[in-house]
This record gives C-alpha cells, structure tokens and sequence, in this order.
C-alpha cells in the first residue's frame, strides 16, 4: 500500500457520509418545496374531489353531495367542484340546488354546456318545462352531437305540447344513432299526439325491436339524463400564486426623482401619458392650490410648460385623470369642497383651464369618478357633494372633439333623491352584464350597489341587504374567477366581498388610521394585491383569493419608509422597468416616491387602449386575460394601464370588452415594458339589420340589408324612439345577377349581428319593363312619419350629368355618373363615438337647363354609414349639431339658390337608390341642384330621369314555395376600403360572434317557416344572430318574359329589426314582439293586443336563445 493510501480511505469516508445524507433528504427537500408551492388545501381539496367521484359512481348520493360540498367550501369558485356538486344533487333528487350549483358554475363559465345540461335535467324533474327547454336548447346550441340532451330536449317539448319540435328532435337523434331505444319510443308518442299512426307504429316497433333479449331495468330520470356531461370532472387547478413570492423591497428615490421641490409638490397626483410617449407623465399640486406638469425622464421629472392656476387656500384632494372630449388627450378633473377645475390638455402639454366654459363653476366634490353611463362614447361627471354628502351626475354634452361642458341630470339618473352620507363612489360592473354599476360607501351606513340598467338609469332595487358599512371601496377581481370583487373599509376591519359568492374574508386594521384603499399587485404575479393608506402605508399580499392575504407591510420596507400621513397614492411603472412603483403625498412632506425593486422577476403587461365608439381613453372598458391556467378579468379605472402576468411571456387571450363588442388580442407576448397598443375597431358593426344574398349561378352573392327603415325600439333622443317604416321593396338584380338554382330562385335572408329580426313578409317581386328603362322603389329613410306607399315605378330618357362639384370644390363628375363604386366622400368625418354623422358638406349637380315643366326624378344611389343607438343619443345631447338629414336646393340666375320643398331622404343602411320626386317643383329658369347633408353618405350616382306614365311595365308577386329556418352563423366581411359599405362573403363563415350579450326570449324554431312568411299578417319569424331563412321561389311559377322587356328583381319584406344597442329598449329581451298597428314611441309599454292573433307564438316560438351569446 502506498504511503497516501489512508488519507483516500479517510477521504472517501468523508465524501460518504456528506453525499449520502444528502442523497437521502434531498427527495424531503424536494417536497417541501412543492409543499411550499402548493398549499396543503389543494391536496385536501384534489382528496375531497376523488372521493366525491367515487361516491357518485357506486350511487351513493348524500355521501358524494357532502364531499363535493366540502370541496367547493375550499374552493367556491372552481367549476368543476361547482358542476360535480350539481351532478350529485341531481343525482340525490335534490333538483333545486342541482340548479343553484349550475348557475354557479355558468357565472364562471357561461359556455359551460354540461352545466345547461344540468339545470335542464333538474327542471324537467321539478316539471317546469319551459325552463328545463331554456337550458338544454342552449347546452345543444354549444355542441349539438350529445344525443342524450337532444332526447331530454324532446321530452321537454313533448311535456310542453311542442309534438312537432319534439319529433324532430327524436328523429334527429335516429338519423345518427337508429338503434337507440329511447329515441326510437318517445318518437312514437310524439307522432301519435301528431295523428301520424302509421309512422307511430313503426317506430314503435322499431323500439320493441332493439329491446327485445336485453335488459330493460325501469327507466327513472337518472337513466335518461345519463351522458358525458353527468361524468365528474377532474379538477382543474387554476394557477395560483408561489406562496413564497418574489422578493420585493421598495427604496425611496424621491430626492433622485424631485430633487428638492419634492416638498413643494403635492396631491393630489394624476398619471399622464403628454405627446403618447409611452412615458408616465405627472399633474400634481405645486405650492398654495397651483398645479404643475411633470415630465418623466425614466423616473427623473422636471417640471414642463407653465403653472396651472388654482384657487389659492382650496385644498383640492382628488385628482381624475380621462380623455373627457376624445380628442386624443388626457384631461384632468381635480375636486375639492371648494369647487374643482377641469384642465382640458393638447398637443405638447399645453393645458387649459376650461372649468367655465364646462359649466363647472359651482361643483364642489370631496369624491368622484369618471364614467359613460350613458353609452355615449363620453367620459360623464359622477361627484360627491360636500355637507349633505349626496350624489350629483353630470352628463358630458361636449366629448365630440371640442370643448366639453356639463349638464345636471342627477333627478333622472336613477340615484336615490334620499341618498346622503355618501364618503366615496366607485364604477364597475357587479353583475358580469358589462354595464357600469355605481359602488357607494356611506361611512357608518352598509355600502350600496346601484345597478345601471341597460337602456335605462340607476337603481337601487338590487343592492344587497348584508352589505358591510364602511367609508372607502375598492373593486377589483381578488379570485381571478373573471367577476368583480369589493374591498369594503370600516374602522378597523377591511371586508373583502367576493362576486356571485357568499364566503367573505375580513383583515383586521386595528388603529391604523385609514385614508383609503388601493388595489394593486405590486410583485407582478397576477394576483391583486391590497394596499392601505392613511396613518402610513400598508401592504397584504394576495395568496389565491380563497387563501386570503398575509400582510408583507415590514418584509417590502414600508414600515420605516413611510413616515407621517399618506393623503392620496398612485402606482404605475414610473421609472420603466416592468414593475409598480408607489407615488405617496405624505401632509406636510410633499411628495415621496417609492422604487419597486424586485417586482420585475414577474411580467408586466401594460396596454394603451384606443376608444373609438367607446370612450378615448377606454375608462370603464373590462380586460380578460388569460395565459394557460391562470385568468384574470381588470376594469379601467384610471391610468396607466398595467398588470402583472406572472411568469408568463406569452399570454393565450388579451379580451377587450368596449362597450359595445368584444374583441380579442390572442398569442400576445408580453414585451418587456412597452405598452401593446389595442385599437378599437372603428366600423365594425354590432347591430343594423339582417342581410340578403342571391344566387348569382356561380355563389351567394351578397345584395344589401334589409328592413333597415323599420327599427323597433330603438332611441332617436334620451326619449324619442325612431319611427318604423316596416314595409320596404329592395332591388336583387337583373336576370344576369339572379339565376335559379335547380329552378328555383333562392334568397338568403342572415341575422348575423347582436339583434332580432321580426319578419312578417317576404315574396319575390318581378318586373318586366321596356328595354332602356330603369325600375326603382319609392321607398328610402325619411325622418319620420307620414310614410308614403311604397311602390315600383318606371324610369326613362335620362339627362346626363354634365358636372358635380363636392363642397370642397373636387370635381366629382366622373364619379356619380355611374353606378360603380367610385364613391364620393363626406369632406370631413364628426369623430367616431359619432358614427355616421359629418361636418356640413354638399354636391352641387349640373344637368344643364332644367325642363321644369316634365315629370322629373332625381335618383341617387348610395349607401348611409348607420350610428346606431349610441350614435343618436349622442348627437341628440349636442345642440349644435345640424339637422343630418338631405336637402336639396335649386339655383336660378335670378334668385340664385333656393330650398326645395320635397323631402329628400336618405338611403337605407347599405347601397340602395333613392328617388327624389322633382314634378312641379321646380321654379321657371331652374339650372343646378345642390344636394346637401350631415350624415356619412357614400355616392354612387347622381342621375336624372323621367317618369314613365302609363308604362306597360308589369309586376309579378310570389310567395316563397320554401321557407327553411336554421342555424348559419357569421359571415367575415371583405377586405374593402372604409369607403365601401361592408360587404360580407357568404362563403367564409365564422360560427362564434364577436360580442357577449344575445337578445333573450323563444325565438321561432328551426324548420319550415313558410307559413309565418307568406303574407303580411302579424305573424312572424322570428330570428336572432347566427340564424338563416333560405327562400325558395320556383321557377316555372314565373310569367314568361315579352319580347323587348328586361326583367329585374325585388325583394318585398315587411317586419321590424330590434338592436341590442344600450339605447334600444328591451334590446336584451326578444320580446315585446311588434305589430302593424303599434304606437312606436309606445314600444316596450304598450301591450300587444289580443285581436293580432298570436296562434302562431305557441306553433312557433319553441327555440329559447340567449341571454349570453355561446360558444359554438
């Protein structure tokens, strides 16, 4: 042995016993861990979960329902704990709560089938019917191939004396499965209450058949609602926090950022963005009730432009910070019990004091918020009134690029006229329907919920009764289930309220003396977090929402950084680097900056929402995100937007609910500090009316819309309908443009936006007319009644155009001599929350010397960008917008231009020709005509024509051989410049909408319609969005066409179409259903008469959709 040789038997003895203990704890270690990761809840909850599952699976249902209870004791919000639960119920005959459970689970997941599913089963076994055909029809709408709820669809029907729909249902399910018993007897029952025997009989046999040498045990309800969606479900982890957390401190930088004028600024403090550099800019006070800007240098400010005046010895306490004219540029509201200021911003910084010009001299406000109540695209004024503390709402009537200034509608906004001792309000959406609702903290009375109604103002009818008391709110979704929680503070207790739960979690305060509550995660990991301010600052981290909150006041540093009274705080990413800093305004100190450092370990995302219809800065707008299984759901309540992701770089869905659609950003990165930029799309429609397409011999060419004349329903002013002209003839084309298709000539009528079409009528209109004549309806979009009978008349020896001048002096004479697409253009748009409105522009049309003494006829083709709802009421807020409605003048050498007294209107939504009647109108020595407007029309044509008198031209009427019901979906639009009208491909079909709220009510079912369709008698198809009515006209029913005659087609259709539109009443509801003879202004309140005869609601209206538009 070598001389060295014990030193390596030492050593290897050494190395032994340090590797293998190490070997040996390192799998302890490594538990640990994931004990740390997860808490020991989950296990708890994954072992309540199984053992539920096993329960329901032997039968044992009061023992599964106790499990599953426990389960969601754990954890309220999670589906499939919720779902299971409900399974167990219904297993157990406990149908109520099967139900309760199921709706749970559909305020967390509205798409949710197998919870419609169950809340149907549920229904059909406590017998209401009706109910039980609302939720299985929607569990079937989301994914029609589970046979087992086709086959309880049916039995609903049946139960309801539906026979027809439920035999279609039943022979549905055979179609695919033939040997399936069930199916096979209870089509038997439905086609003997139909009288069909011999077909009853057969497939009664059939039935008898297939269960012949089988087990044929009694059949209770269990053995009909069992399929896919009574499995358990396997739990799904929603991803939650790392207990342990990123390490995060905060360092006071204030003397770095400020320099020495840090005590010379105050709060209270706004975040701006000047000149959109993706920099978060500062207005804070400066000295005795002045102002200042504040650039921002990555966390270095220095002072920008001039002071801003105050009011000298005025302590001003809040700072709101929006876009309130949608010019692009963040304006500033700042409150004091002395009155406020409103500084309206522009280019470079420069700010102005416009409180006069608004209106707001006499508006003292200890609290406040910015929001559109009113679904205008404008930021309106909600105030907390010093003394009596109550409520003031201040409607913004001037947001349309302007100067903006205010009107009181605090008595006909809904807010109690007793509502005092109000401390603080908040916006947000309570109730998940993506309307604002109005949270009110009263001090030591129980806070208050103010419901907005859509289409209507406040109300208090919902508040909850067991509301704590406090004198500060916050909202903000603490549980990422996607809905609004409330932080409520009392004296000495935070009350955190969970949406559409009833567990609450309390944070006592002790005597910690609280000036307010800010919700922010300040470490990035997704999770909001709470933030106290007040006597110093405090900090609760968020452990998962059901885990609660573990204060982490001393471990950030905030205990000895903080000295002294905080009076008002803002966070946001200050000195860009991906995490939230804390801006304090400590009395008598001035401001304190507080450096995040740490927080960057997670990702931040930061989004620059761009309004359109909406309001500019997006305030109010709700934002889904989600990134495999972590969620969450934020409501713009200021600026900046910014929120952190967690670990993720990548995030599956960014979903911004405007308000009025929904769009989704998908497989967005999250780059490190630069803001994502989302535009709200400008022109994209929600809602107008239904669309026509005709076969062309080649595909389904795309017409125009119809019915576009007859809104129900829908407001011109806060409380002024539009009046519907529900009869209207629209051209299909000529014999080259409509072929038949295996001799039949087909039409497509599609709902394919967020509204109901009420269809009375629909026939085939022929017209065979001399060759070199036009053929035209008289039917256009006037202001308001009278509504003159439509009719088709004939057109000849057309006066050319000579020259057309726009307003603007460009020659357009090439343009409107065609038809063709060469569209001409307003000068210059109204901005977008004015959708379909223009500045004042005309066209001046020179067809030389007018003969004034022939049958002259002015047609104009075009087509009328439409506003909708939210555009009227906006317009109808500002006076001084001009009447939008053409109006045509004529020019004479001797009186020069003067008005003609004839009502021009207006063409119907997309392109239609419209005729103006110039027959006596005309003055001697008539020369040009000038057509003038402040509506968004698009030109196509201008021509000139005689009226035919006596022409041999000759009509022919036919009602549809086939009316054909069913589901279709959504056309995607064509890439076309926003010159053109949208034009939608019938061959690229989506099934899935881009919006969140369907009109609710039984809409008629799918199948034969023809009889709803074939004359006009208050009788009505009705469709909803996604549905599509083929028409079929045979083609040997048709006259032959004369020698010399040309022949084109039309469209007759009488009905209404109802929005959704905020501004639409009852657009949620499909009902009330309108007729011929209602008072439009009376709609929603007058009743439907009995005399209309409504045989056919019963027959028909069997298909239940809505409220939430689904996922196909």
């Amino acid at each position: 042995m070598k001389p060295d040789a014990p030193d390596h038997a030492q050593r290897r003895v050494t190395i032994y016993f340090v590797v293998m203990p190490a070997i040996i704890l390192a799998p302890l270690f490594f538990g640990f861990w994931l004990w740390r990761k997860s808490s020991p809840g989950d296990d708890e909850f994954a072992r309540l979960m199984n053992t539920g599952k096993g329960y329901y699976e032997q039968g044992e249902a009061a023992k599964a329902v106790e499990a599953f209870q426990k389960a969601v004791s754990l954890q309220p919000t999670h589906p499939d704990a919720l779902l299971n639960l409900a399974n167990a119920c219904l297993l157990a005959d406990q149908s109520d709560r099967a139900i309760q459970f199921a709706q749970q689970v559909l305020s967390v997941e509205p798409n949710s089938a197998a919870a419609c599913y169950i809340a149907g089963c549920a229904n059909m076994r406590l017998r209401k019917f009706e109910e039980a055909v609302k939720s299985i029809q929607q569990a079937k709408d989301l994914d029609p191939k589970v046979n087992a709820v086709s086959l309880q669809l049916g039995r609903a029907q049946m139960e309801l004396g539906h026979y027809e729909d439920a035999a279609r249902e039943f022979s549905e399910i055979i179609q695919f499965a033939p040997d399936y018993p069930s199916a096979n007897f209870f089509l038997g029952q439905a086609l003997l209450r139909l009288g069909r025997q011999e077909e009853a009989k057969q497939a009664l046999e059939r039935h008898q058949q297939l269960i012949t040498g089988q087990p044929n045990p009694p059949a209770d309800a269990a053995t009909f609602e069992r399929c896919v969606y009574t499995q358990m479900r396997v739990p799904f982890r929603l991803e939650q926090p790392d207990r342990r957390g990123v390490k995060v401190v905060f360092a006071d930088v204030t003397q770095t950022a400020f320099g020495q004028a840090s005590k010379n600024f105050h709060g209270p403090v706004g975040v701006l963005d000047i000149n959109h550099r993706g920099a978060n800019d500062l207005f804070v006070g400066e000295g005795d009730g002045g102002f200042r800007v504040l650039l921002n240098g990555n966390g270095t400010f220095r002072p920008h432009g001039e002071p801003m005046v105050g009011k000298p010895g005025v302590k001003y306490t809040r700072c709101l910070v929006g876009d309130v004219n949608n010019d692009r540029y963040e304006d500033v509201v700042v409150l004091s019990d002395q009155g406020l200021k409103l500084f309206k911003f522009a280019t470079n910084g420069v700010a102005s004091d416009v409180t006069q010009f608004a209106r707001l001299n006499d508006a003292p406000a200890i609290d406040g918020a910015l929001a559109d109540l009113d679904f205008t695209g404008k930021l309106d004024l909600l105030l907390v009134t010093p003394g009596a503390r109550s409520i003031r709402v201040l409607r913004n009537l001037g947001g349309n690029g302007g100067s903006p200034y205010f009107k009181d509608i605090t008595q006909t906004s809904g807010v109690p006229a007793s509502l005092t001792g109000v401390s603080q309000v908040v916006v947000d959406d309570w109730n998940n329907d993506d309307v604002p609702d109005l949270f009110v903290a009263r001090g030591t009375q129980s806070s208050l919920l103010l419901t907005k109604l859509r289409g209507g103002g406040l109300t208090d009818t919902n508040s909850p009764t067991d509301w704590p008391s406090g004198k500060i709110i916050a909202t903000g979704d603490l549980n990422n289930d996607l809905r609004t929680d409330a932080v409520i503070a009392a004296a000495d207790t935070l009350t955190c309220l969970f949406g559409g739960l009833t567990n609450r979690f309390e944070i006592p305060l002790g005597n910690f003396r609280l000036n307010g509550l800010l919700l922010v995660d300040y470490d990035n990991d997704g999770w909001l977090d709470i933030c106290a301010y007040g006597g110093g600052l405090r900090v609760w981290r968020n452990l998962g929402g059901n885990a609660g909150f573990q204060e982490m006041t001393k471990r950030l540093g905030l205990d000895e950084l903080v000295k002294g009274t905080v009076e008002s705080i803002v966070a946001a990413d200050f000195d860009n680097d991906c995490d939230t800093d804390l801006l304090l305004s400590v009395a008598g100190q001035g401001l304190q900056l507080l450096r995040n450092d740490g927080g960057n370990a997670n990702r931040q995302l930061k989004l620059q929402l761009i309004g359109n219809r909406s309001n500019a800065s997006g305030i109010g707008v709700r934002i889904e995100v989600t990134a495999a299984h972590w969620r969450t759901l934020r409501t713009v309540q200021s600026l900046p937007i910014e929120f952190g992701v967690g670990k993720h770089t990548q995030l599956d869905s960014i979903n911004v609910h405007w308000f009025d659609m929904m769009l989704p950003v998908t497989d967005a990165k999250v780059d490190p500090c630069a803001p994502l930029a989302i535009l709200e799309l400008q022109f994209d429609k929600t809602g107008s009316c239904p669309y026509l397409y005709a076969w062309d011999g080649q595909r389904f060419r795309f017409v125009t819309d119809i019915l576009s004349a007859s809104p129900a329903g829908l407001r011109l002013t806060d409380n002024r309908f539009i009046d519907a002209d529900n009869d209207e003839f629209v051209w299909v084309g000529d014999e080259s443009l409509f072929q038949p298709r295996d001799g039949n000539y087909v039409l497509q009528v599609t709902e394919e936006l967020r509204e109901v079409l009420y269809l009375d009528a629909a026939e085939l209109v022929v017209v065979d007319h001399p060759t070199g004549t036009e053929v035209h309806t008289t039917g256009k979009l006037l202001p308001g009644k009278p509504f003159p009978p439509h009719e088709i008349i004939t057109l000849h020896d057309r006066h050319p155009l000579k020259q057309a001048v726009r307003s603007d002096g460009l020659d357009v004479t090439t343009a409107l001599h065609e038809a063709d697409g060469k569209w001409v253009l307003p000068v210059q748009l109204r901005i977008p929350q004015l959708r379909g409105l223009a500045e004042p522009w005309n066209v001046t049309l020179d067809f030389g010397a007018l003969p004034v003494d022939r049958p002259l006829v002015l047609a104009l083709t075009g087509w009328l960008r439409y506003g909708g709802g939210m555009a009227n009421v906006a317009a109808s807020h500002n006076p001084d917008l001009p009447a939008p409605f053409p109006t045509l003048e004529v020019e004479t050498e001797k009186n020069g231009w003067q008005p003609l007294n004839v009502v021009v209107g207006a063409p119907a939504g997309n392109t239609k020709t419209i005729l103006v009647d110039l027959t006596g109108k005309l003055p001697s020595g008539s020369r040009r005509l000038r057509l003038s407007t402040a509506f968004e029309i698009h030109w196509d044509r201008a021509a000139l024509f005689e009226r035919l008198e006596g022409a041999d031209t000759r009509i022919a009427r036919l009602v549809p051989d086939l009316a054909d019901l069913h589901w279709r979906g959504f056309s995607e639009n064509e890439n076309l410049p926003s010159s053109f009208p949208i034009t939608p491909n019938y061959e690229k079909v989506c099934r899935n909408a881009r919006w969140r709220i369907t009109p609710m009510g039984w809409c008629t079912r799918y199948g034969d319609a023809r009889q709803l369709v074939e004359r006009r008698d208050d009788a009505l198809v009705l469709m909803n969005g996604g549905d599509e009515l083929t028409l079929e006209f045979a083609g040997d029913h048709l006259p032959p066409r004369r020698d010399g005659f040309v022949r084109d087609f039309f469209l007759y259709s009488s009905g209404w179409d109802k929005d959704a539109d905020f501004h639409c009443e009852k657009g949620w509801l499909v009902e009330p259903i309108p007729w011929h003879a209602m008072d439009d202004q009376l709609y929603g309140e007058q009743q439907r008469p009995v005399s209309v005869g409504d045989w056919w609601i019963k027959k028909y209206n069997t298909r239940w959709v809505g409220p939430l538009t689904l996922k196909r």
